[in-house]
């Protein structure tokens, strides 16, 4: 009996125990519903989970008929699954610290530490520094040598020379020997330097054209080391991207298509002059006359030869009148000096032969580096030494006129702007540099002049104005028109005084002006000067860019942006009055200096290097001296001192 009881003692305590553990277990799990326990991470068991009793209340001498009578069996099934009921199974909670960056490796450790002990790195070696600090594999080798995109990028940059860059500013690195760390870092290191140098050279940056010249107002578009690290990084075809920087333009691709026939040793025939005629020094011609010379300018006007017929017929006079009105002259149908000079300045350039031209080739090359990356889908292209301006849209040119630029003194500069406004009939406003060089002498006294050098023209002697009559300038200070004979034009400053030339058929300005606002005040419009469009070299204005048909000019640009009309732009001319058109679309100007461009057929054309641009830039490419550029000069037409008490000449050519 006594054995019974102590069983059954055994037995009770087991349950007991058994029910603290599950009680224990439930709570447990109920905790684990707070993320802000320290025991959120622990997990209720299964409710058909069995856990067995503490080793210690098992008894091995129990037979397994005293264990059998379950009264109190239902009290272990409850109590876990109460337990269930009270706190379902958390979810795994997921970790809340970040796992640590992987370790960079020995490569990229020895990579760091060459950066860190480098004494002047520059801006590429920053870029790198910053690019390895995030990196914890090397970019271009491996413990065996280099990878396939480090010959991939290599292989290109020993190519720079077919872009017009010169492949030995690169200095490229050897192959590692072995596993050399520092080696390997060093290599690592030479090659993205290299990388790096190469994508700054391929959008220009060799060299900057401000440094150059004032004149060459344009801004570099160079990628940030930066990104150029992440690209190269971010493909296995680094070459790829570095021969994606060079310019997109036409002209620049034909231009390296030539460089590349050139630098193979193209020895193909040099393309034939075109025939051309000239027409002989000799008297004036007109309807009747007989001469030697006739015959010749039948041939050069394109009209049917007649052997021996010297008579200046009627057929004659009309052909000669159609070019004269083509060329702004005087449709008089008379050959004149001036008809002769427009005639034989059409004479073709004879062609160069393609390995003479590989210098010019690489500068002009250069210079689309520098322009912008997109220059609109419709644009103006002026370019300065070719004397011609362009309306290109979708790539097709569909207006070209010839110009005339500023002297070799007063240079047309080389920027990007956009037109704004087309100003019919416009008043023209004389800038600062006009006044100062060629008004002021004629205002100033002479010291011949015994009353102008006395009292500065204050009672009207010594003042010469004869060239604001000449040229119907209206003057005012202030707003308030002023007598210019009563100014001491040795004591005032002649900027602070305003000139105004007001509209008509004298306005050095024409009919039209077209205004692209910018930082050198300059933009392009008519002349009354007519015949300097027939000249060769077209370098007379004091940097604004005169155009030979201006009226057919703002009819293409204002049917493109307004969708007028040539009959209504026409009708505006004919009113006479000063009219400013503000564009809905601002127009992009580009005035380039291209002493090399590509025809529509591949050929190469070269013109001269008007302003000495090619000399500095081709210095300046061999880290050569540079040579200065010429200062504005004196006006060929400024006032000289003349015997006393003769009056200076004033010139109708003046501006």
């Amino acid at each position: 009996m006594e054995r019974l009881d102590a069983g059954r003692g055994r037995a009770l305590l087991a349950t007991t125990a058994l029910a603290t553990i599950l009680l224990i277990g439930g709570t447990t799990a109920t905790l684990a519903q707070s993320s802000d326990t320290p025991n959120a991470g622990l997990v209720a068991p299964p409710a058909d989970t069995v856990i067995p009793p503490p080793a210690e209340t098992a008894s091995t001498d129990t037979p397994k008929a005293d264990a059998a009578p379950q009264p109190e069996a239902p009290v272990k099934a409850e109590a876990p699954a109460k337990a269930e009921e009270l706190a379902p199974p958390a979810p795994a909670v997921a970790a809340t610290v970040a796992p640590e960056a992987a370790p960079p490796s020995p490569i990229v450790e020895a990579i760091r530490k060459q950066l860190a002990d480098a004494r002047s790195s520059g801006a590429d070696g920053a870029a790198l520094a910053a690019f390895y600090a995030k990196r914890a594999q090397p970019l271009w080798v491996t413990e065996t040598g280099f990878t396939p995109a480090a010959t991939h990028a290599m292989t290109e940059i020993a190519r720079a020379d077919e872009w017009g860059l010169e492949a030995k500013q690169f200095e490229l690195p050897a192959a590692p020997i072995g596993g050399d760390l520092t080696q390997l870092a060093s290599a690592d290191i030479k090659l993205s330097l290299a990388v790096l140098k190469y994508a700054r050279h391929a959008r220009g940056g060799r060299v900057d054209p401000q440094q150059l010249s004032p004149n060459l107002d344009q801004k570099l578009a160079l990628r940030d080391p930066a990104v150029v690290l992440e690209k190269i990084a971010a493909t296995d075809k680094p070459g790829d991207y570095l021969t994606s920087l060079h310019p997109k333009h036409e002209q620049f691709q034909k231009l390296r298509v030539a460089l590349l026939k050139a630098r193979a040793g193209d020895t193909g025939p040099v393309p034939e002059t075109p025939a051309f005629t000239a027409i002989p020094d000799g008297p004036q011609l007109k309807s009747g006359s007989k001469h030697a010379n006739v015959p010749l300018l039948r041939q050069r006007l394109g009209l049917e030869a007649r052997a021996g017929d010297q008579i200046f017929d009627a057929e004659l006079v009309e052909a000669l009148k159609a070019f004269q009105r083509d060329k702004g002259l005087p449709a008089n149908g008379q050959l004149t000096p001036k008809t002769r000079q427009a005639l034989n300045a059409e004479a073709p350039r004879p062609a160069a032969k393609p390995q003479s031209l590989v210098p010019k080739l690489v500068l002009n090359m250069e210079r689309w580096r520098w322009m912008p990356e997109d220059m609109g889908a419709f644009h103006v292209w002026q370019n300065t030494p070719e004397y011609t301006v362009r309306v290109v849209k979708d790539g097709a040119v569909i207006h070209q006129a010839r110009v005339v630029v500023g002297k070799v003194g007063n240079q047309t500069p080389v920027f990007s702007a956009r037109m704004q406004y087309v100003v019919f009939h416009p008043e023209w406003g004389v800038p600062d540099s006009i006044k100062v060089k060629e008004i002021l002498p004629y205002l100033k006294p002479s010291s011949d002049d015994l009353l102008g050098g006395l009292f500065g023209g204050a009672f009207g002697g010594g003042v010469d104005t004869r060239v604001l009559e000449k040229h119907n300038l209206r003057v005012s200070f202030n707003g308030k028109t002023v007598d210019a004979t009563q100014v001491n034009w040795n004591q005032v400053d002649i900027r602070r005084y305003t000139f105004i030339q007001p509209a008509g058929s004298t306005n050095v300005l024409g009919l039209v002006k077209f205004r692209f606002p910018n930082k050198h005040d300059v933009y392009m419009h008519d002349t009354p000067q007519r015949d300097l469009f027939n000249k060769e070299v077209r370098a007379f204005s004091h940097g604004c860019v005169r155009v030979q048909d201006p009226i057919r000019f703002a009819e293409v640009l204002l049917q493109q942006d307004k969708g007028w009309m040539p009959d209504q732009i026409r009708g505006i001319v004919a009113a006479g009055q000063t009219q400013e058109v503000e564009l809905t679309n601002r127009i992009p100007v580009h005035l380039s200096y291209f002493t090399t461009i590509a025809a529509e057929d591949g050929q190469i054309k070269v013109f001269d290097d008007i302003y000495g641009h090619d000399a500095r830039l081709a210095a300046a490419l061999a880290g050569k001296y540079v040579p200065p550029e010429v200062v504005a000069e004196a006006s060929p037409e400024a006032p000289v001192k003349g015997k006393k008490g003769k009056k200076r000449p004033v010139t109708d050519n003046l501006w």
